[in-house]
């Protein structure tokens, strides 16, 4: 039976693990031998399937995507290797695809964004890849993500290409998005990305509700400053409104926050049930 190995950088919405871990197994049954090296960022749940095919090693010092795929390759033996973003909601899909490919003998299979041709689709796709560049930066700044957009990327790589990969002299040699590889078979799977699942979790998580906490403090603040600077001594009023004006400011701040960290939990949701 073939093996396939899978690499798989998780930096978000860790506590999904428990179920995309049984709904491999289930994939993988009879089909491939395989192994699971995921990278994960905080604390893993406590009801994580005990297998001896999953490995979660914990991201030390900040470890870029790039890096946790280097790991990866030097611990893998399978007969193919996946890169994976298994936050994805559709990441089953993606993966059956790749395998669909390497079974029809391609040694390299690599998933790119369908891009609208024409003059308008160009322009689009600039403003998207600069957006994409500030977000990924910015992101990184504060911590939350280190490539919030790699992990939209799927790839396969033969185990006789995995090897050449490593042969590189460079530090960090796993090369994302290149795809002019000579003497390989390599095929490359066009997607919309439109695949809607749909959600049936509770959408009142924990960050929804400092959200919306943040945003009801940041209001009495705002309202407490407005009200009570008429019963402050006129001196007194800067300091107290510059003071208010902080506390709302950073109020603001946390609500928005929690407010994108409820909007990546939702767009990352995985409700579908394999057959």
């Amino acid at each position: 039976m073939k093996k396939v190995s899978i690499i798989s950088p998780i930096y978000e919405n860790i506590f999904r693990l428990p179920e995309v871990s049984r709904e491999l197994v289930t994939f993988f049954k009879d089909k491939y031998d395989f192994e699971i090296f995921c990278y994960y960022k905080g604390t893993l749940p406590k009801d994580l399937i005990e297998d001896y095919r999953f490995n979660f090693l914990k991201i030390e010092n900040n470890q870029n995507f790039n890096e946790c795929i280097v790991d990866g390759f030097d611990r893998v033996d399978g007969d193919c290797v996946i890169i994976a973003d298994i936050n994805n909601t559709n990441y089953m899909d993606y993966i059956t695809k790749l395998l669909v490919e390497w079974e029809a003998k391609a040694q390299i299979v690599l998933v790119k964004k369908n891009i609208k041709s024409g003059f308008w689709g160009k322009i689009k796709q600039f403003f998207v890849n600069i957006g994409n560049k500030i977000t990924d930066m910015l992101l990184s700044f504060a911590g939350l993500n280190c490539d919030l957009h790699a992990y939209k990327n799927f790839q396969l790589f033969s185990k006789e290409v995995v090897q050449v990969i490593k042969s590189f002299p460079q530090k960090n040699y796993y090369l994302r998005n290149f795809d002019c590889w000579v003497d390989y078979r390599v095929s490359i799977i066009y997607s919309n990305d439109k695949v809607h699942v749909k959600n049936k979790i509770k959408n009142f998580t924990n960050d929804l509700i400092y959200c919306l906490i943040s945003f009801v403090l940041m209001l009495t603040s705002v309202l407490l400053v407005s009200v009570g600077k008429a019963y402050v001594d006129k001196t007194a009023q800067p300091a107290f409104v510059f003071i208010g004006a902080g506390l709302s400011v950073g109020l603001t701040a946390f609500s928005l926050y929690f407010l994108y960290r409820w909007i990546v939990y939702k767009k990352t949701l995985i409700n579908h049930t394999i057959k």
